[in-house]
């Protein structure tokens, strides 16, 4: 995905340079407006890299090493279960963001082409060594709004059939009372296809959001393709406050290392609008015999306040009355 920019840009610039090729005028903006925005569309939680923290990023989109209370398994010493929370977070908006960010620079320039229903940035190859060529194809539906798609194919390809997509979403624009809320897929299979060098995780991600009233609501499901059968799916609320939640859903192996078996997780963080939060978590199956509870808060400077766990995984420590949200989900 990184590539993408550069691709369609040049594909863009190089269309108003050659004979051939014609950038027609024409109103945009409906086009663009139907396209996310990352304010609407991604996750982040306090600390995380959108919210401007300079917090380490995720690796990829995956669970482990959940368990544990005693003192943070963060580099800064932060609550262990915050940091959890923030890197699955960071994990998702790494692709979000990128996405977000590349169509939002592709489409401040004109469309290669465009008609009353549809509008064309690119083909295009970023340069010559780049195994593939894209191009971004935003088309009018039936129901009033947009359904957008970055497609590749070989660098070399001529051929229609040859197009793949790799994102596909669907939004509206500034008159239509939806707008500002909508959905997209990223398909990182088909970018491995295109790009095997490009050592990006496999699996999908469907992100679905609503940013038209607080509170703002973004789910993400995301399901790997490495073998291992691991999913998770979060929910994530926004208050004008800055305070909120997330909820994930998981069948992940969450020994740390990792062992090959899975366990059901089930986490509800939130948090104040200074950042302070808690974090109630539900496990059971794969490695554990019986189900575990186990809750932690963190302070406003993300530091572990309070931390206990019903099978004593790790002894319970802190005050209880320091928690932002006094009572335990599970």
């Amino acid at each position: 995905m990184d590539k993408i920019i550069a691709a369609v840009l040049a594909g863009g610039v190089l269309c108003g340079l050659t004979q051939g090729c014609t950038l027609q005028t024409g109103d945009a903006n409906r086009y663009r407006e139907a396209l996310p925005q990352t304010s609407d569309a991604a996750l982040a939680v306090p600390g995380s890299q959108v919210s401007g923290s300079s917090a380490q990023s995720a690796s990829g989109v995956r669970l482990q090493g959940i368990g544990g209370g005693g003192g943070g398994s963060g580099s800064s010493g932060d609550a262990s279960f915050y940091v959890f929370t923030r890197d699955v977070a960071d994990g998702v908006d790494l692709v979000t963001v990128l996405v977000i960010g590349e169509v939002t620079a592709i489409t401040s320039l004109p469309p290669t082409t465009i008609d009353a229903n549809h509008a064309v940035w690119g083909p295009g190859s970023s340069n010559a060594l780049d195994p593939v060529s894209w191009k971004l194809t935003v088309t009018h539906a039936g129901d009033g709004g947009y359904d957008y798609e970055v497609d590749g194919r070989p660098h070399l390809s001529t051929s229609d059939s040859d197009w793949k997509p790799v994102l596909t979403g669907h939004g509206y624009d500034a008159s239509d009372a939806r707008h500002r809320s909508g959905t997209f897929m990223v398909d990182r299979d088909a970018l491995h296809a295109l790009d095997p060098s490009g050592n990006q995780d496999g699996g999908q991600v469907k992100v679905t959001f609503d940013g038209r009233t607080y509170p703002i609501s973004i789910t993400a499901d995301v399901t790997t393709n490495d073998g291992t059968g691991q999913w998770y799916d979060l929910a994530v609320t926004h208050a004008q406050d800055g305070s909120g939640t997330v909820g994930v859903t998981a069948l992940a192996d969450i020994s740390n290392p990792q062992d090959g078996k899975n366990e059901n997780v089930d986490e509800n963080s939130r948090w104040s609008s200074t950042g302070a939060g808690r974090a109630d978590v539900k496990m059971s199956g794969g490695d554990l015999s019986q189900t575990v509870l186990a809750s932690q808060c963190w302070s406003d400077a993300f530091a572990q306040t309070y931390y206990t766990d019903s099978v004593d995984y790790q002894p319970t420590s802190g005050d209880p009355s320091t928690c932002a949200f006094p009572q335990a989900q599970f």
